[in-house]
C-alpha cells in the first residue's frame, strides 16, 4: 500500500508539472506588477520595491523598480542595460567576450521561470524537489554549473496549479542572502513595443562598463 501511494503521489507530480511544461511552450510575451524583496544577512529588515517586469521570448526582458523607476535592466540581445534615473548614472555589462559568463550564468538564472520544455530547463538545473500546496506548486532548482552555484545556491519557481501561471521566483544565494519577486496581474502574450527591450540612455548620463573597469 505505501509503494502504491507512493506512486500515486509521483505520478501526481509529473501531472502538475508536465502541465506546466506544456503551457510554457505556448508562452511568447508576458508582464505582471512585481514586488521584490531582498533579504541580506546584515540587514534587520528586508529590502521591499514595486515595479513592473516584461518578458519576451527566448530572452528579452525589462525590469522596472519603483514609481518612478528608480532602477531598470534590459536584456538587450548583447548585454545587460541597468539604468538609474534618478543618479543619471547606467551600467553595461556586455554578454560576450572575456569575463561575461558570470553574468550569463546570472541572466540564465533570472530567465529560468520561462523554459520553453523541461528538457531546456534540465540542461542548466537539476529538479532537487516539487512541493505541491492545495493550490500552487513549487519547483525546488539547483544550477548543474559549479559557477553559477558559486553566485547562485537554489532556484525556486512558484505557479498556480489551476491556470499554471508564475506567481513568484525565489533566489538563494550562496553568502546567504535572498531575493523573491512576486507577481501579480499578469497578461499573458500581450502585444509588446521592440522599443521595450532597448535600453534608452539620455546622453547627460554617465555610463560605465564595469567589467572593462575590472579588467575582466
Amino acid at each position: 500500500m505505501a509503494f502504491i501511494a507512493l506512486s500515486r503521489a509521483a505520478a501526481a507530480e509529473t501531472n502538475v508539472l508536465d502541465r506546466w511544461f506544456a503551457a510554457q511552450s505556448e508562452l511568447k510575451s508576458w508582464s505582471a506588477k512585481v514586488t521584490q524583496t531582498r533579504t541580506l544577512k546584515a540587514l534587520k529588515d528586508p529590502l521591499k520595491a514595486e515595479g513592473r517586469v516584461w518578458f519576451a521570448a527566448p530572452n528579452r526582458f525589462r525590469w522596472e523598480l519603483g514609481d518612478p523607476a528608480q532602477t531598470i535592466a534590459v536584456r538587450e540581445a548583447a548585454a545587460l542595460v541597468v539604468v538609474y534615473p534618478k543618479l543619471k548614472r547606467a551600467e553595461r555589462y556586455a554578454l560576450n567576450g572575456p569575463g561575461a559568463n558570470q553574468w550569463r550564468d546570472a541572466l540564465t538564472l533570472l530567465e529560468a521561470g520561462f523554459p520553453r520544455s523541461r528538457s531546456e530547463l534540465e540542461k542548466q538545473f537539476q529538479v532537487v524537489a516539487t512541493l505541491e500546496r492545495e493550490a500552487e506548486a513549487e519547483l525546488v532548482l539547483q544550477p548543474r554549473a559549479s559557477r553559477a552555484r558559486k553566485l547562485i545556491a537554489e532556484v525556486r519557481l512558484v505557479f498556480g496549479k489551476d491556470k499554471l501561471e508564475l506567481r513568484a521566483t525565489e533566489l538563494r544565494f550562496a553568502d546567504g542572502s535572498q531575493l523573491r519577486n512576486e507577481f501579480a496581474e499578469a497578461q499573458l502574450n500581450p502585444a509588446l513595443e521592440d522599443a521595450l527591450f532597448t535600453a534608452s540612455v539620455p546622453a547627460d548620463f554617465k555610463v560605465t562598463e564595469p567589467l572593462k573597469r575590472d579588467g575582466k
